[in-house]
């Protein structure tokens, strides 16, 4: 079954679902949707899908998480990102699934006994191929590691993806129209339940409506009187070209600084979470002309090869592009109701997270939505206690 990708002429005006939002949690959610037998139609403001946070992502996943609650979510989707065609009934379908591992080392005197706890509560959850290394032992497999490394987790089955083509497989099954250059104004609601939408086409009528539209859902959930726990951080995404980076290496992640790389056609992705204060939602997000120079040098206190790199790189030879991480106070995202509005739902929140959490965060909202999952046993409810993890960022 395809999808309507509508930006012309005559639009739906009621659906049983409106999903606002075209990233990869708008059209995962679009999907299984369908699944449950909602007519959906999807408000999307860009030209195409999955172009505002999803594009400018590094679009890495990993199941090295000792948080259950994460697990939850990241475990379910990498199975499904490897089934993908079967998952969404195109076979052959590709998503330009790279497993190459993803290498978490540190400098750290204290990181070996550091890592075994984190691996052993990954262990806990049922995560059991996760590597622990000495930094000799990590050196030996990547001889480009830095002397200084004395630890290092490995997952093989850990890597990265295409979200274009997440996103396109996804709609493409859904069954759903999609809205294109629609604009979402406000949600409409009386007597404490949801109409419909408000959009740049007129108004389009729906009993339920869920928010995924990412840096922008605070605002839009606002329209219908409630308030979600969000804040915006900007990050950047630097891409270099560079034949010498290795294209055999894994995604590397700095535990000590959040510096993170990995290999991406003749050259490598890098990105850094920098401090940064919270930000309004924007777009386009603005970039740092310095931040190319900046995420090298702290990338090469890993892998020091990246000094020759910048020592080399030209203009030309370098890109950087920002999105905003959607944050929520203890990092964990929001799915779910939002009373006191029947028929108002969320999927946002996700921290940086919403690649790798995609198809599992979905399937959750949807069970959420069809009564299989009561809210009150909803982890990730919108109205809940708001506790810091432990989890690593970057």
């Amino acid at each position: 079954m395809r999808s309507g990708l509508a930006n012309l002429g005559a639009s739906p005006r009621t659906a049983d679902l409106a999903i606002i939002g075209g990233g990869i949690a708008g059209a995962a959610a679009a999907f299984y949707a369908a699944r449950a037998g909602f007519r959906t139609v999807v408000v999307e403001r860009k030209p195409w899908l999955g172009a505002l946070t999803t594009a400018v992502a590094v679009a890495c996943f990993r199941a090295q998480w000792d948080d259950p609650d994460f697990a939850y979510l990241m475990v379910p989707s990498i199975a499904t990102y490897e089934r993908f065609a079967e998952e969404i009934g195109i076979p052959g379908y590709e998503i330009g699934l790279r497993q190459q591992g993803w290498l978490f080392a540190t400098t750290d005197p204290q990181g070996f006994d550091r890592f075994q706890r984190w691996v052993e509560g990954q262990r806990r959850l049922g995560i059991t191929d996760t590597e622990l290394w000495t930094g000799d032992e990590a050196r030996r497999r990547f001889p480009w590691l830095s002397h200084d490394v004395t630890a290092a987790t490995f997952r093989a089955r850990d890597g990265w993806l295409s979200p274009h083509e997440v996103v396109y497989g996804y709609a493409r099954a859904s069954g759903a129209t999609f809205l294109l250059e629609t604009e979402a104004l406000r949600i409409h609601t009386a007597s404490g339940r949801v109409l419909g939408v408000e959009t740049s086409r007129g108004f389009l009528a729906a009993p339920q409506v869920v928010i995924a539209a990412g840096p922008f859902s605070r605002r839009l959930a606002a329209t219908a009187g409630v308030d979600l726990p969000l804040f915006l951080l900007r990050r950047q995404r630097a891409f270099v070209a560079d034949p010498a980076i290795p294209s055999d290496a894994p995604m590397v992640a700095d535990d000590d600084t959040g510096v993170y790389w990995r290999p991406e056609a003749g050259g490598a992705f890098l990105g850094w979470g920098w401090p940064e204060s919270p930000g309004e939602p924007q777009d386009p997000v603005p970039t740092d002309p310095l931040f190319p120079a900046r995420v090298l040098e702290g990338a090469a206190r890993l892998a020091p090869f990246f000094r020759e790199v910048a020592a080399r790189l030209t203009r030309d030879r370098v890109s950087v592009a920002a999105g905003q991480y959607t944050c929520t106070p203890d990092g964990k995202p929001l799915i779910g109701g939002c009373p006191p509005v029947e028929g108002l739902y969320v999927l946002t929140g996700d921290n940086g997270y919403g690649i790798e959490s995609a198809p599992q965060a979905a399937r959750h909202l949807i069970a959420v939505m069809t009564g299989q999952l009561p809210e009150a046993e909803n982890r990730f409810r919108v109205h809940r206690t708001f506790r810091p993890t432990g989890k690593k960022v970057l």
